[in-house]
């Protein structure tokens, strides 16, 4: 009897790993994939504002535009500033005099909107990295009281142009 006893139990273990196997092999468990996307933005190629030759005496504002390229993550909402520029009040600095002639940089045709450092200047929204730059105008504007008060030559400035992802 317990010859026969230890056969059932061999076949019943026998059969339950049988089934254990087949248990195994036929089973499902998750797989996680994840890629989250980073939020970037970089700015390209920067156009410059060149106002050319500037006449006193016409009684006309200098105009000239510029540009400022870039591009986010799609979705990625960001800014754009532009600061001072070197003497920290948007004056160009004579090439051999101390003198300076005044500029502002603006964010529309119409020169109503300044374009500063600071706050939400230019809000922008990615629309993928992956393709190309898109491109933003920088308006600026030497008044011509200004120009009728410079002293002859040459004057320039450099600002920078920061683009800060928004949260």
């Amino acid at each position: 009897m317990k010859s026969l006893m230890q056969g059932r139990q061999a076949l019943c273990l026998l059969v339950l790993g049988g089934c254990l196997v087949q248990f195994n092999t036929a089973g499902a468990a998750p797989l996680n994939v994840t890629a989250p996307i980073a939020e970037v933005c970089e700015l390209g190629t920067m156009g410059d504002v060149t106002f050319g030759n500037l006449t006193p005496g016409g009684g006309t504002d200098g105009t000239a535009n510029g540009t400022v390229e870039w591009r986010c993550s799609n979705g990625t909402n960001a800014d754009i500033a532009i600061d001072n520029g070197g003497n920290g009040n948007r004056t160009m600095d004579h090439a051999t005099t101390a003198s300076t002639l005044a500029y502002q940089l603006f964010q529309d045709a119409a020169r109503t909107s300044v374009w500063s450092d600071i706050g939400a200047d230019v809000g922008v929204t990615g629309t993928g990295i992956g393709g190309g730059f898109t491109t933003e105008t920088v308006y600026g504007r030497v008044l011509s009281t200004d120009i009728d008060a410079a002293e002859v030559g040459s004057y320039s400035d450099t600002v920078d142009v920061t683009i800060t992802v928004v949260p």
